[in-house]
């Protein structure tokens, strides 16, 4: 059997993309099971609940010499802890390539907004049939990682398939569809600091003993994380001195107003941000207009920076 799994800090676009491929191998009489690396934020809950999904089962290992197939990432710091023990046969993502493997293996990368969107080309490409509640997963997930649009990961294709995949999925308001998710996405309740920091969080490593934490929490409530600032910079201080870490950061992205405040763990953090995105400290928060992509707004600056 092949065991197919997306990120720690799992997203919407992430467990969608996996559980829909494990219908499309099923299709072709290929034994597989879609699993989560961790809990499944409101997002993703909120959408498993109106359409009647069960949520898969959360994992931490997978047998030695077991077969893997990565969806959404390719990098062995997002990945399940004992990755250098498995057997990855394919990988599925829409991020850069970062992972070696010592054999060739199947590669579908491609500059799309999502996974999904990579899914549903092969179903289209292959006439394969999706049902509609599995096309509303892959609405999900390409809505909830291009921000409806809004973020500049969107290609045209995004929209294609949104159209194409909606005359099976026969949502009748997406707009109102998206703003439901966005909004269950933003009701955290008491959630715990350390979660916060982690729903959306990825360790990167941008160059030898460069890595570096970024998390993010795309919301239309900035407000709720703005008010938490002081206990978030603390355990962020913890979060980057626990794990070794040359920087954290974690940014508040307010979707609808597509703004970003930045907080830091300290001012070393604080400095390197700055200088990089030409902002300024306004009472600890670094603020950057129209940025609301960690893949392409973020993350190039910091890889520009440290391969110079």
């Amino acid at each position: 059997m092949k065991y197919i799994i997306g990120h720690i800090s799992p997203d919407t676009d992430t467990i969608c993309s996996a559980l829909v491929y494990e219908d499309y191998l099923k299709q072709k009489n290929i034994e597989a099971k879609a699993y989560a690396l961790g809990h499944l934020n409101n997002e993703t809950k909120f959408v498993f609940k109106k359409f009647n999904v069960k949520e898969p089962e959360h994992i931490h290992e997978i047998p030695k010499n077991s077969e893997i197939i990565l969806l959404d990432h390719n990098e062995e710091t997002q990945s399940i802890n004992n990755i250098n023990d498995l057997d990855i046969v394919e990988i599925i993502d829409h991020h850069k390539v970062k992972l070696e493997t010592d054999k060739p293996i199947r590669i579908h990368i491609e500059p799309l907004g999502s996974s999904c969107s990579i899914i549903a080309k092969k179903y289209f490409k292959s006439g394969r049939e999706i049902s509609p509640q599995n096309a509303s997963l892959l609405l999900a997930g390409i809505i909830s990682d291009t921000l409806h649009f809004r973020s500049p990961t969107t290609t045209d294709q995004d929209k294609e398939l949104t159209e194409k995949l909606n005359k099976i999925a026969q949502i009748e308001d997406l707009e109102k569809f998206s703003l439901e998710m966005f909004n269950a996405k933003s009701d955290l309740g008491n959630i715990d600091t350390e979660e916060l920091i982690k729903l959306d969080y990825k360790v990167f490593d941008f160059a030898e003993g460069q890595k570096f934490g970024i998390g993010v929490m795309e919301t239309t409530d900035k407000e709720f994380g703005l008010k938490r600032k002081d206990e978030i910079v603390k355990k962020l201080k913890e979060i980057k001195e626990k794990d070794n870490l040359q920087g954290i950061y974690f940014m508040i992205i307010d979707i609808l107003e597509e703004e970003g405040y930045t907080l830091c763990a300290d001012e070393e953090d604080s400095k390197l941000f700055i200088k990089l995105f030409n902002t300024e400290d306004q009472n600890g928060v670094l603020f950057v207009d129209n940025v609301v992509s960690r893949k392409k707004q973020i993350m190039p600056i910091f890889q520009q920076y440290f391969n110079k």
